[in-house]
């Protein structure tokens, strides 16, 4: 990167113009594969991790300004910084009532945020709520946010947090929290999460934490995370296994995640739309489906290309299992009888 500084005396400033070399711009990311134990399958699994040399510019500036106290307290995207992320699972409705009950419940969870958010100006906090009506769960329309400030008294040091939530709640769909900070200690985090959490046992909502990269557009982000592939060619057989993970499986709508299609394997006998501007002929992002089981153990990312053919993403939230056997064996059990239905479905259709 080359920056060229220079005075413009027309307008009395200094113009800065920055140069990126373009093989920086077109360097191929350099890929590993190797073999990872995973506890879903019980068995070794091929894992592929991508590295590129040359990141994304870095906000330093923005990043100083928020660290030194600066008014706008607002973390940007892009910006590094540690976070907590959580959903909440809708219960399961079968009458009109027990939906009216879950939706006074969550009402008590948005009281709670407008009082513990900072009173600057800040507006009152709204959420949106959308039920059943016979159509499809509609999905978050983007984040929302708002500041917590975590001083005891105005004179302590400065020290904040951010809460990123949807934009509306879904009775059919998860409701995504995110705890993230860049000033503040590691103890008053720990307390807002605790905090976070007794509220919504005191709701009688399910508070869950997830990885935050299950809503990035790469589930291989992490790479001790052994997410399991597998291809359907048939738009029907697609069809049929995304009405089972809800209607037998117990998943719960988590929403749409754009998602890469670049860094999955064999990604190139699929139909993806190639991104015009790339040089190495990289395909598109594109929104993927996923599902949460209602025990918080196992996400399901589907990919579609433009045919209906589909990749099948499988992964743990090891988040929420940890080290409890009891959820992990719910997992594995749960796991191995989607596993069964998929080959059913692709041997009765031929695919």
């Amino acid at each position: 990167k080359i920056q060229r500084l220079s005075y413009n005396p027309s307008t009395d400033s200094v113009d800065v113009v920055q140069y990126y070399a373009r093989f920086a711009e077109d360097e191929t990311p350099q890929t590993y594969r190797y073999l990872m134990w995973s506890a879903l399958r019980q068995d070794f699994v091929s894992v592929v991790q991508p590295f590129t040399k040359y990141t994304r510019p870095y906000k330093w500036n923005d990043l100083d300004m928020l660290i030194s106290g600066d008014e706008v307290t607002n973390i940007l995207e892009g910006m590094r910084n540690p976070r907590i992320s959580f959903v909440i699972i809708p219960d399961s409705f079968s009458e009109s009532r027990e939906e009216k009950e879950y939706i006074g419940k969550f009402q008590r969870l948005v009281e709670y945020f407008n009082k513990i958010q900072t009173k600057n100006g800040s507006k009152n906090i709204s959420i949106e709520m959308h039920t059943m009506d016979g159509s499809k769960p509609q999905t978050s329309s983007g984040d929302k946010r708002f500041i917590v400030d975590l001083r005891k008294k105005r004179d302590d040091k400065y020290e904040w947090m951010e809460l990123v939530h949807d934009s509306n709640c879904d009775t059919r769909r998860t409701f995504r929290m995110t705890i993230q900070w860049l000033v503040a200690v590691a103890s008053k985090i720990d307390q807002q999460a605790q905090l976070l959490h007794r509220r919504c046992s005191q709701y009688g909502l399910k508070l869950v934490g997830v990885p935050h990269f299950s809503c990035l557009k790469s589930c291989f982000m992490n790479p001790f995370a052994v997410p399991i592939t597998t291809s359907i060619r048939d738009k029907a057989c697609v069809d049929t296994i995304e009405n089972a993970l809800t209607s037998i499986f117990n998943f719960v709508f988590d929403g749409i995640h754009m998602s890469d299609p670049n860094e999955i394997p064999d990604v190139d006998s699929f139909h993806f739309v190639v991104n015009k501007w790339s040089i190495k002929k990289r395909k598109k992002f594109i929104p993927a489906r996923q599902y949460l089981h209602r025990t918080g153990t196992l996400f399901t990312r589907l990919i579609r290309d433009t045919k209906g053919s589909a990749i099948i993403i499988v992964y743990l939230n090891n988040r929420h299992i940890a080290k409890d056997e009891q959820l992990l064996q719910c997992a594995r059990t749960v796991f191995q009888r989607m596993e069964q239905y998929i080959a059913d479905v692709c041997k009765k259709a031929g695919c």
